[in-house]
């Protein structure tokens, strides 16, 4: 599915839903491509290369992506890392033109999340392992990508009804809130476009830290 909003554009390349005579895959992932002042941002690879397959076949090149930003850790965003990483690898390896995204991320997205009945539900890619590979830019801070579109960092948790609950455990053994859950935000000239993954730090803290 392709949206388009004044100078953004936004590509689904993954979720769990899909167009009847589209062809395109589907499953409990979450992966979106945006491009916006001439650049090309993924944001979150979904948990399987479902992906790189339905990009494929809409003809996208995502050997040639500008920044590679994460909404969080949880692995059905950030399972397909292992595959983008594996094609930027082959690019190299067969010298085709290919670019090093920066990865745009809270400093937590990529550290380990334990669920007590599956186990592991966040990144099996490190931090320390990820850097080998590409630039990084781990912050809670806002990150301006364009002029018009920005990095929320660390979204405040202010009202008493949302994000008050745990889902598993850091690797600290603390219960883990979710603090590296995070958002794009777009300024239109119709007002704000909100771009979100699951929004654990809940829609409404999300949407009054982008205003």
């Amino acid at each position: 599915m392709v949206s388009k909003m004044m100078e953004l554009k936004i590509t689904v390349l993954a979720e769990n839903n899909t167009f009847i005579d589209q062809y395109l895959l589907g499953g409990p992932e979450f992966s979106v491509l945006i491009e916006t002042e001439g650049k090309k941002i993924l944001f979150d690879c979904g948990y399987s290369d479902i992906f790189l397959r339905n990009a494929e076949k809409l003809g996208i090149n995502l050997r040639q992506l500008d920044y590679l930003v994460f909404s969080h850790g949880h692995n059905d965003h950030t399972g397909g890392l292992f595959h983008l990483l594996n094609l930027l690898s082959e690019a190299k390896a067969f010298n085709l033109p290919c670019k090093k995204p920066l990865v745009l991320a809270h400093p937590l997205a990529f550290e380990s999340k334990i669920d007590d009945v599956v186990g592991e539900i966040g990144s099996l890619i490190s931090t320390e392992k990820l850097a080998i590979h590409l630039p990084m830019n781990l912050t809670q801070e806002v990150f301006w990508i364009t002029k018009d579109l920005v990095f929320l960092g660390e979204i405040p948790r202010l009202n008493n009804f949302e994000a008050k609950h745990p889902i598993g455990r850091r690797e600290n053994g603390e219960d883990d809130f979710i603090l590296d859950d995070s958002a794009l935000v777009y300024k239109s000239a119709d007002g704000l476009v909100i771009i979100t993954g699951c929004a654990h730090a809940g829609i409404c803290n999300t949407i009054e830290y982008a205003k």
